[in-house]
């Protein structure tokens, strides 16, 4: 059965989608697909869209490759996730046809975190991508005094030394700061 979701686009039976229907999903929304399950991920908010421009920038004026919201494909067909900014080592030839990539390819993800729609930054994604062996993750969050103009950033780092990978983290600290370090 073919799922009619707006005029002459038709979604293949939501048991059957996997990364590749990614792209053929409406522009309108963010997807991700969470064990063969598929999330439509809410607006994000100025705040949000702020944050992870201003990560975007300050990331890509530091002469590194930056994506925003690229997709890291996860090890089974109907896994991926899109994290609001990654940074990647390089690409495979041929990227006008890709818009989701291993983890190998990633050094960093971030995921800014979203009032209106907490998406398991804390557990669930940071889990996700430390299994698939994504060395570096930065999870921003909203000040404590919820402040319009900043964020703060925890800064982890991957520790493959237990029985599980998992994130360590390194510092915290508020974006201005942190763009500031990358200003010197």
């Amino acid at each position: 059965m073919t799922v009619l979701t707006e005029p002459g686009f038709r979604l293949p039976p939501l048991e059957d989608i996997d990364v590749e229907d990614l792209a053929a999903l409406p522009n309108e929304y963010r997807y991700e697909l969470h064990v063969g399950n598929l999330v439509v991920m809410t607006p994000s908010s100025f705040w949000h869209k702020d944050m992870a421009g201003r990560l975007y920038f300050m990331l890509r004026v530091a002469g590194l490759r930056v994506f925003q919201d690229p997709g890291v494909r996860g090890a089974r067909p109907r896994d991926c996730r899109l994290p609001d900014v990654g940074v990647v080592t390089g690409l495979p030839p041929g990227t006008v046809g890709y818009s989701n990539l291993a983890p190998s390819y990633f050094s960093l993800v971030v995921e800014v975190v979203s009032k209106n729609s907490p998406n398991g930054e804390f557990v669930a994604k940071r889990l996700w991508y430390a299994e698939h062996g994504i060395p570096e993750y930065w999870i921003v969050e909203e000040t404590p005094d919820h402040r319009d103009d900043d964020g703060v950033v925890t800064i982890l780092r991957l520790d493959e030394t237990g029985d599980e990978p998992d994130y360590v983290e390194v510092r915290s600290l508020l974006l201005s700061e942190l763009e500031a370090e990358y200003r010197r």
